[in-house]
């Protein structure tokens, strides 16, 4: 049963992970691939990697909260609580909330908030998979 808490959890992160890539990504051609020729072999191919990170950053981080939340449920009524969990459950949803109003509905507002708490959430699922508390 702890498995598949396990399998939610892990892809939460995953999803998580794929979405916080857009900014790294963006900043990365920014500096370094922009500046290659146009018909270059990598950078064809980070572009179209980066295409993709860019175009389905919002569905990764819907993603990454309903896995949060399914992973929170399935280890409180199967495993065991953990408070680290909950916490990250809270900000992961959060953080979704905020994409999904950014994306659909007000745009630049939000996103001043919606990012430090992107990145508060890669602290505290380190701290989650330490400690388990």
């Amino acid at each position: 049963m702890g498995k598949f808490g396990e399998v939610l959890g892990w892809a939460a992160a995953v999803c998580y992970f794929i979405s916080v890539a857009n900014f790294p990504v963006k900043r990365i051609f920014k500096a370094w691939i922009s500046k290659l020729p146009k018909d270059h072999a990598f950078r064809r191919i980070f572009q179209l990697f980066m295409k993709l990170i860019v175009k389905y950053h919002r569905y990764f981080g819907m993603g990454a909260g309903v896995f949060a939340v399914l992973h929170l449920c399935w280890q409180i009524f199967n495993v065991r609580v953990s408070y680290s969990g909950i916490l990250t459950a809270i900000l992961m949803s959060a953080a979704a909330i905020l994409g999904f109003f950014i994306a659909y509905r007000k745009k630049g507002s939000l996103t001043r908030v919606h990012r430090p708490v992107a990145i508060a959430i890669l602290a505290v699922i380190l701290f989650h998979l330490i400690t388990k508390l």
